[in-house]
């Protein structure tokens, strides 16, 4: 009798050590960028912002999960600028004097143009599972020392969604 509550506790661990292996299966692979979403005023509002996400500050959004508790995350950010340059008209028919004033007049226009600068971004670091599988923990590496942490909302062999703060990321395999 007094074996049984061993025998019990033993089978437990053998079960959660299974259900964490195929846990971690179903997280290592290539995950990319699917809805974003910002949940305001305590989750009951909430915002797609999927398009500005996947077209200007997290193009091409790519998170890797390894084996050996490796992360690869990578994406490109856009950023545009308004700006603007004078273009003066040659050649010198276009330009007048006054000489009882002593003034030049030039024939000039304002070009009016978007400034895009692109900007790659590639970060490394490990991550972890923790809090019985709930939350995962990003330990960025080199410059990046950041921690981040998500809560794991949802994990499918094809499907991640991730939430940290107001911020929640469906992400697809």
């Amino acid at each position: 009798m007094k074996k049984l509550p061993v025998v019990l506790l033993v089978l437990v661990v053998v079960l959660c050590a299974c259900n964490r292996k195929d846990f971690v299966k179903k997280l290592v692979g290539t995950w990319k960028s699917d809805k974003y979403i910002i949940h305001n005023s305590g989750n009951s509002n909430t915002v797609d912002m999927t398009a500005g996400f996947k077209d200007s500050t997290n193009v091409n959004y790519q998170l890797v999960f390894n084996n050996n508790n490796v992360y690869n995350e990578t994406y490109i950010t856009y950023t545009f600028v308004k700006d603007s340059t004078i273009h003066v008209h040659l050649p010198l028919d276009t330009i007048s004097i006054d000489t009882l004033t002593q003034t030049v007049t030039l024939k000039m226009d304002t070009l009016r143009f978007v400034d895009t600068t692109v900007t790659p971004y590639a970060g490394t670091g490990t991550w972890e599972l923790i809090n019985s599988e709930e939350d995962l923990e990003l330990l960025g590496s080199g410059s990046d020392t950041s921690v981040r942490m998500f809560n794991i909302l949802k994990l499918t062999s094809g499907n991640l969604n991730i939430q940290n703060g107001f911020k929640e990321y469906d992400l697809k395999k």
